[in-house]
């Protein structure tokens, strides 16, 4: 009777287990989206299995995303530590690497945190305190073109981690991301003041949209 115990405990363990790996897997390519369907599909078990070690998908899906928020928190403390232009080249590289792997950290980075039923707002806000720590010291010491504020630098992360795979039949090679990257701490070294023409800046959507009459129907 113990030896059953035993084994029921050490199945019940590593069933757990399994689900968070294939979990960790899955997300990683679906994003938050994935189902439970997805995971348990993927790890052969049945439903009844995991909600006998999960009460909720988002039980699991915290299981997941802690241990990943948590690399991303301590290596922007890392980042933060060192000197101000170092650390927002790592700032950056770090951001872009991560949400590049895994779907689910870039989906509740960039989207709304009520995708994960506010779960992670606490992990979300130091993450954000980090980049903006590290956003102005880079900016007091010169190390940042002037007309970039640190509020930009998630975004420049996020546009480069969510680069197509594709692109008008080309596919993209493997040092794309790194090679973009470059492009883009290149453009925020400090090399030329501030500018105060601000007329080449993309206009938005629907003003592209006005400055364009439509077709004349001769």
């Amino acid at each position: 009777m113990q030896d059953e115990k035993t084994r029921t405990r050490g199945d019940a363990v590593r069933n757990r287990e399994l689900l968070i790996k294939v979990a960790r897997e899955a997300m990683a390519e679906v994003g938050l989206a994935v189902s439970v369907n997805e995971i348990v599909r993927r790890a052969r078990l049945g439903q009844a299995t995991f909600y006998r070690r999960f009460a909720s998908r988002e039980e699991l899906l915290s299981a997941v995303l802690d241990d990943v928020l948590a690399s991303v928190e301590a290596s922007l403390q890392e980042a933060a530590e060192k000197d101000p232009a170092a650390g927002l080249r790592e700032a950056l590289r770090v951001l872009v690497e991560h949400q590049s792997r895994h779907r689910g950290l870039y989906d509740l980075l960039t989207g709304d945190s009520a995708a994960a039923g506010g779960t992670f707002a606490e992990q979300r806000a130091r993450i954000r305190d980090l980049v903006r720590r590290i956003g102005e010291r880079a900016q007091e010491a010169g190390a940042m073109h002037p007309d970039t504020r640190w509020q930009d630098l998630p975004f420049l992360a996020g546009s480069l981690a969510a680069a197509s795979s594709s692109c008008l039949g080309i596919d993209a090679d493997p040092g794309l991301a790194g090679r973009m990257l470059g492009t883009v701490l290149a453009g925020l070294r400090t090399g030329t003041t501030a500018s105060t023409d601000h007329s080449d800046e993309v206009p938005t959507a629907p003003a592209a949209y006005a400055a364009t009459p439509p077709p004349r129907d001769d």
